[in-house]
């Protein structure tokens, strides 16, 4: 049996009827179910040449009974997963003292205080050695992001204090939000005594 490297044509020496046709790369012939065809393609493929001993055609391209190599993929091993990127931040702290660490926030809420389940915890040693240190409450503030018009976020300060915080200068008061944006500066307990700027 030989294949054309035409789509869709004749086979002239095939038996039966029946078309070759391209298929991703190679070649696949579609036949009649009849005896005498199923035999020939039996006995045809074992007659086939192996790519060691193909020849070529005198224009210089493969036969089209050459077997064409492919590239080995590297698989995943089984028990590793591939990596995930980290996610991008939505917000970014930066520290406008000593003690406060910046923050890159990609969480939808932190909290900001002294106590230790706090994400951001007022604990560092410069810190502690401040006269404010005892002016911040265990759960100060609350920065987080809520979905807003147009499928945006929009993202705000919470006030949980008994000494309160400040954004610009401006007292948010315990238990209200204010929303925030870029080069927010946010102070702890006074106006003066800031901590970040977001």
């Amino acid at each position: 049996v030989l294949m054309s490297r035409e789509t869709d044509v004749e086979c002239p020496q095939s038996h039966g009827s029946g078309t070759c046709s391209q298929s991703q790369g190679g070649f696949s012939q579609s036949h009649g179910l009849s005896s005498q065809s199923q035999s020939m393609s039996s006995s045809s493929t074992s007659t086939v040449p192996t790519s060691s001993q193909s020849s070529h055609s005198s224009s210089g391209t493969l036969s089209s009974l050459d077997t064409v190599s492919t590239q080995e993929l590297c698989s995943i091993p089984e028990d590793q997963e591939p990596e995930e990127p980290s996610p991008a931040p939505w917000a970014r702290l930066w520290s406008l003292q000593d003690g406060f660490p910046s923050l890159e926030c990609v969480n939808d809420s932190y909290w900001f205080g002294r106590d230790r389940s706090c994400e951001y915890c007022f604990d560092g040693p410069l810190l502690k050695r401040t006269d404010k240190y005892r002016t911040y409450s265990k759960k100060h503030f609350r920065i987080f992001r809520e979905m807003g018009p147009k499928h945006s976020h929009i993202a705000y300060i919470e006030d949980h204090s008994g000494n309160g915080t400040f954004v610009n200068r401006e007292l948010v008061g315990k238990g209200r939000r204010l929303p925030l944006s870029n080069n927010s500066e946010i102070a702890l307990s006074v106006w003066s005594n800031k901590g970040n700027i977001i």
